[in-house]
């Protein structure tokens, strides 16, 4: 079953594609995504537009996707207000949950080498991580890095400034 990565357009996108190990892919952005063999995409409305939940369930549906790895932090936000909309259908939507997206809210975008994709606390893709990372239950793409010997992480997502 395929899977949709937002920021279609970005070079976080595809390293997110090569990370996962999966072939079946829609790149989803909100402007026209340029025709490259072999490669799904389409085009999906801004976070602040009245019809994007609608429109990425719809186009979830129509592609038969089963997750949804969103790389913009204000699609995060707005997809997890109808996090119980896609889980009906099926549509497991890679995004902390609630609470923890609740508690970090000052989430920065940073480059790092370290990118881990978690499922329900447990990881199926990306590189090893500590012991010590605490997200037994939370799903999502994080970056992490052990900095002057502390242990940080946050979520993996592109810099819209710098598009």
């Amino acid at each position: 079953m395929p899977v949709l990565i937002t920021a279609g357009l970005s070079p976080q996108a595809y390293r997110l594609q090569r990370i996962l190990h999966v072939s079946d892919v829609v790149f989803a952005d909100n402007s026209q995504l340029p025709g490259i063999p072999g490669i799904s995409t389409l085009v999906i409305p801004t976070h602040d537009s009245a019809s994007f939940v609608h429109e990425m369930l719809k186009a979830c549906l129509d592609h038969k996707i089963t997750k949804v790895y969103p790389l913009k932090l204000d699609e995060v936000m707005q997809l997890s207000r109808a996090r119980a909309l896609f889980s009906e259908y099926e549509v497991m939507l890679m995004i902390p949950s609630d609470e923890w997206l609740k508690h970090h809210t000052n989430i920065n975008v940073g480059i790092s080498e370290n990118i881990v994709v978690l499922e329900n606390g447990k990881q199926i893709a990306g590189t090893s991580f500590p012991n010590n990372f605490l997200l037994s239950k939370e799903s999502g793409i994080f970056s992490w890095a052990i900095i002057e010997q502390k242990f940080e992480y946050n979520l993996y997502l592109i810099d819209d400034a710098a598009l």
